[in-house]
């Protein structure tokens, strides 16, 4: 599956949805809002640029479908998954994303699930078209949110991570092989103990996510 979404690329297939959306993130900066100390797209814009990529593989006698559910929810934090279906040609290919939102961040799209939503379809566009065009695009339109947070990777982790992450080890879910498998990849620090981590409050909001993200897998098929 890995050489399927380079081929489509290297085709050109995706170049015109690709222009059309950075077009629209340009002339509807009305819908791109700020959540924390970044700027990220709202549900209609996630729409409107999905729809743009479901009619350019129309055009090419494909079909693109996408579902969506709800793996985790609670008032302080609701994680969804994104699932879509590409078919071109003989290409059929599954993707999965995750997207998540928590209760004490701000300026959200409305409701945590329609935050939650919009990031894990913000996330399949990228993977679908093969590249970070959305957070390149918003970078150059918002400087001022990359430059103000760059210190945030230090952000504690919220309760409802932490008693998420507490519930996950209990059942198992999360062991020393799942944090072994994140340090091999870079995602977590060679020194890093969740344990300890979990006792002493120093647990951050990025290594949580990282966490948590690797308990609900992206899916590739």
């Amino acid at each position: 599956m890995e050489k399927v979404l380079p081929a489509l690329k290297t085709e050109g297939i995706f170049e015109p949805a690709i222009t059309s959306m950075v077009r629209l993130m340009e002339e509807r900066k009305d819908l791109i809002v700020k959540i924390g100390e970044t700027h990220e797209i709202t549900r209609p814009l996630a729409l409107e640029m999905w729809k743009m990529v479901r009619d350019m593989v129309s055009s090419h006698g494909g079909s693109l479908d996408i579902s969506v559910k709800v793996e985790y929810a609670s008032p302080e934090m609701v994680i969804m998954v994104a699932t879509a279906r590409l078919k071109i040609g003989e290409v059929e290919i599954t993707l999965s994303e995750v997207g998540e939102a928590y209760a004490k961040e701000k300026g959200k799209d409305t409701t945590l699930a329609r935050t939650a939503y919009t990031r894990a379809v913000k996330r399949l566009l990228e993977i679908l078209v093969g590249e970070d065009f959305i957070n390149q695009t918003i970078k150059r339109l918002f400087p001022q949110s990359y430059q103000k947070g760059q210190g945030q990777s230090n952000e504690p982790a919220s309760q409802r991570q932490t008693e998420l992450i507490e519930k996950l080890v209990k059942e198992k879910k999360i062991n020393e092989e799942v944090i072994q498998g994140l340090k091999a990849e870079g995602e977590l620090p060679e020194d890093f103990m969740l344990g300890k981590a979990l006792k002493e409050g120093t647990l951050t909001k990025e290594q949580a996510s990282v966490i948590l993200d690797k308990v609900f897998p992206r899916r590739r098929t």
